[in-house]
């Protein structure tokens, strides 16, 4: 049972070994706070503030690492608990919403990463629930620290800003002082805090001009609120046309939520939260590339209460039971069926051989760039890892740049040897005689 639940469960995201990001997350937080502001761009710093007096506390094993995020995800889950009560009282649905937040794929995945999408998660929830409840001191300090958590939440603010106009034209006039206006006065703030890392982000822009985005194209625009909804990026390959399915039947709930007048503003700024960073950032990628499931994943979250909100407009009780019902065991299958694509290389298992076969003058070669991280995080001597460059090819800077990286441009000489990673978790271990030492320096 224990098996099957580590296996075949999200429970797989907390006990499998790290990924590049993840070991690169923990390296970078390793460094004093200090290195994050000189070193960091696109990437604000407060997770890795977070992340660094976390280890401090807890150490850096997976599980302690990981269990930041889910601190956070699992803070998110109370705030829309209590928020749930508000809006449901004591209708099923108030525990509905909250049972779909957490055992939604894309957020139960996140939840677990070490990576920043936790507390990005956590503070999306906060400044939904800031601007609609007209918590102006919430949704401020929500909004700046999302954003200095993750770039992208810069759409959250943007698009709440929207939903004002449009709910409130009437009564925003010439007359009236827009100084004293307390969403003028938020954004205002809101501005002036952000301002600064906004500006170091448009000084390292031109790094852009190179980037790993994939390109996007009519396939993902007919796919993409079922993609965000399951977290999915392409794996399994057969999935989309199912995604676009689901995309088809979430825009129909979507809408069909805007019926209800009395709930209808409440319920657009949840369909704007969807429909405005999508078609951004979508539109914008068909001619530079920035799209990435997890860089909006508010808009998971706004998707998520769209479907409560659509079957609370459903009159039919009978109907609305069997909706609700349908999605819970979507939301199950979905969890017991993809974490196995979700599945990372083994490298904690690789190491375990590569540590224990090295001797003291041995070094550890990354073969590629996507396998350096989890090497100098497995490896137990790190100061011996070498990205493998025998062709000096310059460091891709999207992989993580803001650590200091060491590259080797040939094999050691015998008896050292070098145990060389490959992406997959295989190794060889390469050396260099004399012999060869000597007829290459004759190749000179």
């Amino acid at each position: 049972m224990i098996n099957f639940l580590l296996i075949h469960t999200p429970l797989l995201y907390f006990t499998q070994s790290l990924w590049r990001d993840e070991a690169y997350s923990i390296l970078l937080a390793q460094r004093p706070i200090s290195f994050f502001f000189g070193k960091l761009t696109f990437e604000p710093p407060l997770y890795y503030i977070l992340l660094h007096v976390w280890m401090k506390l807890f150490g850096t094993t997976e599980i302690a690492a990981r269990s930041l995020s889910l601190f956070a995800f699992a803070a998110a889950t109370i705030v829309v608990i209590v928020w749930a009560e508000k809006l449901f009282k004591h209708h099923w649905l108030s525990w509905f919403l909250p049972l779909t937040f957490f055992a939604n794929p894309q957020l139960a995945y996140y939840a677990f990463e070490v990576r920043t999408y936790g507390w990005y998660v956590f503070f999306a929830i906060l400044a939904m629930y800031g601007y609609l409840e007209k918590k102006w001191r919430l949704f401020v300090a929500a909004s700046v620290l999302g954003f200095y958590t993750h770039a992208f939440f810069v759409f959250l603010p943007a698009t709440s800003l929207l939903h004002y106009l449009i709910i409130h034209h009437r009564s925003i006039g010439i007359r009236r002082s827009l100084i004293a206006n307390p969403m003028v006065q938020s954004l205002v703030a809101i501005g002036l805090l952000i301002t600064p890392w906004l500006l170091i982000i448009l000084r390292a822009s031109s790094k852009l001009n190179s980037s790993w985005y994939y390109p996007v194209n009519f396939n993902l625009v007919q796919s993409v609120l079922g993609n965000m909804f399951f977290g999915y990026e392409g794996t399994p390959g057969f999935l989309w046309p199912v995604t676009a399915g689901v995309s088809f039947i979430l825009a129909l709930l979507f809408l069909w939520a805007l019926k209800s007048r009395e709930k209808r503003s409440r319920n657009l700024f949840f369909f704007l939260i969807v429909l405005i960073p999508l078609a951004t950032v979508i539109g914008v990628s068909f001619v530079k590339p920035i799209f990435v499931n997890r860089y909006l994943i508010f808009v998971t979250i706004a998707e998520v209460f769209l479907i409560a909100f659509a079957i609370e407009t459903i009159k039919s009780r009978t109907l609305k039971r069997a909706v609700g019902f349908f999605i819970v065991a979507m939301l199950t299958s979905a969890n017991l069926w993809f974490p196995q694509f979700h599945k990372k290389v083994d490298m904690r298992r690789t190491f375990a051989q590569i540590n224990t076969l090295a001797s003291e003058g041995d070094v550890v070669y990354a073969k590629t760039p996507l396998i350096l991280f989890e090497s100098m995080y497995y490896s137990k001597h790190p100061n011996r890892v070498f990205l493998y460059n025998p062709h000096e090819s310059p460091f891709p800077w999207y992989v993580g740049d803001a650590l200091p990286i060491h590259m080797a441009t040939t094999l050691p000489s015998y008896p050292a040897r070098a145990f060389l990673v490959n992406e997959d978790g295989s190794f060889m271990v390469l050396f260099q005689t004399d012999v060869i030492n000597a007829y290459q320096k004759s190749r000179r």
